[in-house]
């Protein structure tokens, strides 16, 4: 796997008046919306965290080893299984190539409901893959980190729309807005109700449908790395 720096560009000083930024991502969520996104592709991580630090200019920063002045928290969920080797190659690279945290959750855990007595589905169908969500870790780290933090979420889920806003609220040293980032036509849609309400406007959206040929286009190096991934057990 490549070991290539994260951004390309000069990296700038973090601006006074900023808060400090923490990305927290739905790892199952983004896979699924990706795969279908990218026409099969897969997504290149690298790029999505460029495009993540772009957006957020002076105040979000890859993960860096030393944990200096200039780097971010970046924390992702995952609904994963020991038993799947493609997956645990590309969450090996997400922990020591993008320096990521991964939390691991069992297949069975990751459900919001349990999917064969409320629905009665059972197996590992397109349906059930749906139902998988890390909402509620999401939003209590949210809840931690909303005084001090501005917050980066990569989540289609509208149930953590009040948890960002309110997150907003409760920071003390600055009030720029939290941040959403997905692909747009895959939120639910009262996402898109919300952010186009000018009068709710206290979340700033990165819609990476905008991105695509950054985040599919990658080299075969970053492709590689990502390869891996469509062995999920989703």
């Amino acid at each position: 796997m490549s070991t290539k720096p994260y951004l390309a560009r000069p990296r700038t000083t973090p601006a006074s008046n900023s808060s400090p930024v923490t990305v927290l991502v739905d790892g199952s969520a983004l896979f699924l919306a990706a795969r279908t996104a990218g026409d099969g592709r897969p997504l290149d991580y690298r790029s999505l965290v460029e495009l993540l630090c772009s957006k957020l200019d002076g105040e979000l920063f890859p993960p860096e080893r030393d944990h200096g002045q200039m780097s971010s928290t970046w924390v992702m969920w995952t609904s994963a299984t020991a038993e799947n080797a493609g997956q645990n190659r590309f969450l090996e690279f997400a922990e020591k190539e993008l320096l990521w945290a991964v939390r691991r959750v069992s297949p069975s855990d990751s459900f919001m409901i349990d999917p064969s007595s409320v629905l009665g589905l059972i197996g590992e169908s397109r349906a059930t893959s749906r139902l998988i969500r890390f909402d509620s870790q999401i939003a209590f780290a949210m809840g931690r980190l909303a005084e001090d933090q501005r917050i980066v979420v990569v989540s289609d889920s509208y149930p953590l729309a009040a948890s960002l806003q309110r997150a907003k609220h409760l920071r003390k040293s600055s009030q720029a807005n939290n941040v959403l980032a997905f692909f747009g036509g895959a939120l639910d849609p009262r996402w898109q109700r919300l952010l186009r309400d000018p009068s709710r406007g206290e979340v700033d959206f990165v819609d990476l449908d905008e991105h695509e040929a950054l985040l599919f286009g990658g080299g075969k190096e970053v492709r590689r790395a990502a390869q891996g991934a469509d062995d999920l057990p989703f």
